[in-house]
């Protein structure tokens, strides 16, 4: 039997290309939401499988509704889908009652595995992509990028208008995926594999 999906994120492009990714592995998204309470008046109707959620939600933040549905639709599962790639934000998330938890720029990677996972009753608060399918997300390319053209931290998180906490995360996580310690290593390995590309001169050191 397919799983059966309510989608909640108020940004009707980005639930018409999830949708899509879903109803392609053969789910069944059976009601959307633009809003925190319509995502709980949904769930209440329909008695999901599986409810995803996004964090920044209008009229009922994602963490209220999540809080609401694991307390009144306890059959329902929540998979939160978020743009934050933040561990606090995963902590207050599991607080909440959500099973699984996929940063937006890992959903072509990592949604359909985490809610399949979910669905038999396994938490996966964690979905790292596979290296082989699905090496690294946009986002994480284009932080690899930066350092190896020699930027720091900091200068990386005014490029990307992004929280130094958050460039940490990202290279943290990049340095877990390629299994290195520094990040010349960092560097080598990603050139080798081809997923960057250096400047034949002016490079500084990383």
């Amino acid at each position: 039997m397919a799983i059966r999906v309510v989608l909640c994120d108020d940004h009707a492009l980005i639930r018409a290309g999830i949708r899509g990714l879903l109803e392609s592995a053969g789910m069944d998204v059976i009601a959307e939401a633009g809003d925190g309470r319509e995502a709980l008046r949904q769930v209440r109707a329909r008695s999901p499988d599986i409810a995803i959620v996004d964090l920044s939600m209008p009229l009922l933040n994602g963490l209220e509704a999540i809080d609401r549905i694991a307390k009144s639709s306890p059959e329902t599962r929540v998979v939160v889908l978020s743009m934050f790639d933040d561990e606090e934000y995963v902590r207050r998330a599991q607080d909440a009652g959500a099973w699984g938890y996929v940063v937006k720029d890992d959903a072509s990677a990592c949604l359909i595995d985490v809610i399949t996972r979910v669905a038999k009753g396994e938490r996966c608060l964690r979905c790292e992509p596979s290296v082989d399918d699905h090496p690294l997300s946009p986002r994480e390319r284009e932080v690899l990028q930066l350092i190896a053209e020699g930027k720091t931290n900091d200068e990386i998180a005014e490029v990307m208008s992004r929280s130094i906490h958050t460039v940490r995360n990202h290279r943290a996580r990049l340095m877990r995926k390629l299994n290195v310690r520094t990040a010349a290593e960092l560097v080598r390995v990603a050139e080798s594999r081809g997923w960057i590309r250096l400047a034949a001169v002016g490079r500084k050191k990383p």
